[in-house]
């Protein structure tokens, strides 16, 4: 029996068990997930919430729900419960992205892809205009966006879970693709963290040192070793010279005690910091 229904995303509709057959996964949101615990759970419980979808034509789109319809097909039911509603396909976008990303379906790849998709292809609105959609801010649906201006590989990195998508969002300054691609897999064999990442970029690129990439027969090489060490390097060596003109200042303003105590907690940090690269370099 039909009754009309109103969810939290204010939608009317009505719950209807429909055919298994004439339900189909929207265009863009047709990936497959791991089902195997929801099926377990449907099958000792059934379905406790419908699945959302929206006529199109003579058959239904799913908006929310894949990974349930998924399991009641893997179980073998000729029918599921639905809550149908009227959407066009602006709307039903926004809620099937919104869904995915509140479940955590998405790699960081796949969701600056659907991004993609809503801005540049569809035209639906800009960016400020899907931050506010799906509860993101602009900023990092910027940042998402723009990791797919890195190379391939990186892309395929982060896709795969190898690259975290902080410790890319940190290479997108670096102006070569190539360089880009190596400082990926640098980061990946040594287990960098984002800060160690950036700290990298920052002092590579402040000193402009590419004398560690040669050049033979146009493919660029990177000795990985050699290049982390001298970043290292010229990390602690800032940080002593910094540590040296608080240990010069600090005795001249000790009458001062707010300051003398904050200026020695800075140098405390700047040291504990200096230990702390002496320590990784030697794992290299």
């Amino acid at each position: 029996m039909s009754k009309l229904f109103s969810n939290s995303l204010l939608i009317l509709g009505i719950i209807e068990d429909v055919d298994i057959k004439r339900i189909q996964k929207a265009e863009y949101f047709h990936r497959s997930y791991p089902i195997d615990d929801l099926v377990q759970s449907i099958r000792e419980k059934s379905l406790l919430q419908p699945i959302i979808v929206r006529p199109v034509k003579e058959n239904f789109e799913i908006v929310a729900g894949n990974r349930r319809f998924d399991a009641c097909k893997n179980l073998g039911w000729k029918k599921i419960i639905c809550h149908i509603v009227e959407l066009n396909d602006k709307e039903s976008f926004e809620i099937s992205l919104t869904e995915n990303i509140q479940r955590k379906n998405l790699d960081p790849i796949e969701e600056a892809r659907l991004y993609e998709i809503y801005v540049s292809k569809l035209g639906w609105g800009g960016i400020s205009e899907l931050a506010s959609k799906i509860g993101k801010s602009v900023s990092y649906v910027d940042r998402r966006l723009r990791l797919l201006d890195l190379p391939s590989d990186v892309v395929e990195s982060i896709s795969h879970s190898l690259l975290t998508p902080s410790s890319a969002e940190e290479l997108i300054t670096v102006k070569s693709k190539e360089i880009q691609s190596y400082l990926a897999k640098l980061i990946v064999e040594k287990k960098l963290s984002s800060r160690q990442t950036k700290d990298m970029v920052n002092q590579m690129e402040s000193a402009n040192d590419y004398e560690s990439f040669e050049f033979l027969n146009g493919t660029k090489i990177i000795d990985i070793d050699n290049f982390t060490s001298k970043i290292f390097d010229k990390s602690i060596t800032i940080l002593k010279i910094a540590s040296n003109k608080l240990g010069t200042l600090i005795p001249e303003i000790e009458e001062n005690w707010i300051i003398y105590e904050l200026l020695m907690q800075h140098k405390t940090v700047i040291d504990n910091r200096i230990d702390i690269l002496i320590k990784q370099k030697r794992k290299l």
